[in-house]
């Protein structure tokens, strides 16, 4: 799952393709990342082939209510200075597979937790998945750190990383909080000459920050 700013999408569909941060430049509208979390991906290695640093890949998640997203409704509902003021509810998610990914022959590897962190490691092995991966962490409704494993916010961060570019007719599909923005995103798939496209609305994936509700 690959979440972007809707103000991003209409440069996305005419692209034809999801850009790396390193290569996106002026496609990218509105800027939600953070910049610490930004710069530190544009200097941490990736340790596999095709290498490079993070910020060469297109990323995506294994889950939604990702920490990052969090942060991201955090810092909207406490208005933080510096900080992208918009919310999640503007962010669209751009939903593909593993199998799409590794049977197009894209270049890939993946983490077993947040890029920019020291111990995690990464793979280009699809056998690799089932282990590296915590599935279970992932299907869960909470990810806070606990006393008994202060390190799930980290493996919750986990990351499929496909290098420079990624085609996309490779999503299966779109995913936004309301139904106001799915008639929004509809509208600029369509302007797009897409029209057949699976937009659905998905309040779970979000923090609903509006109400206080909030997953971690």
């Amino acid at each position: 799952m690959h979440f972007t700013h809707i103000d991003n999408l209409p440069s996305v569909l005419s692209a034809g393709k999801l850009l790396a941060d390193n290569s996106v430049g002026a496609h990218l509208r509105t800027d939600v990342g953070a910049a610490d979390i930004k710069a530190s991906r544009r200097t941490r290695p990736v340790t596999c082939p095709p290498g490079g640093v993070v910020a060469d890949y297109v990323p995506f998640y294994f889950a939604p209510l990702s920490p990052m997203m969090y942060r991201i409704s955090r810092e909207h509902r406490d208005g933080r200075e510096g900080c992208y003021p918009g919310g999640d509810d503007p962010l669209v998610y751009l939903v593909t597979s593993i199998d799409r990914v590794h049977g197009a022959g894209l270049p890939w590897v993946a983490s077993h937790g947040n890029c920019a962190a020291g111990v995690t490691t990464f793979s280009r092995a699809l056998g690799d998945l089932a282990a590296l991966v915590d599935w279970p962490l992932m299907r869960a409704k909470y990810w806070k750190n606990v006393p008994e494993d202060s390190d799930r916010v980290r493996r919750r961060m986990a990351e499929l990383l496909v290098h420079r570019e990624f085609p996309l007719d490779l999503i299966t599909g779109f995913v936004v909080r309301t139904e106001a923005r799915r008639t929004q995103v509809v509208h600029i798939l369509r302007a797009a000459g897409i029209i057949d496209a699976y937009v659905d609305v998905r309040q779970h994936w979000y923090y609903g920050y509006q109400r206080g509700e909030v997953r971690e």
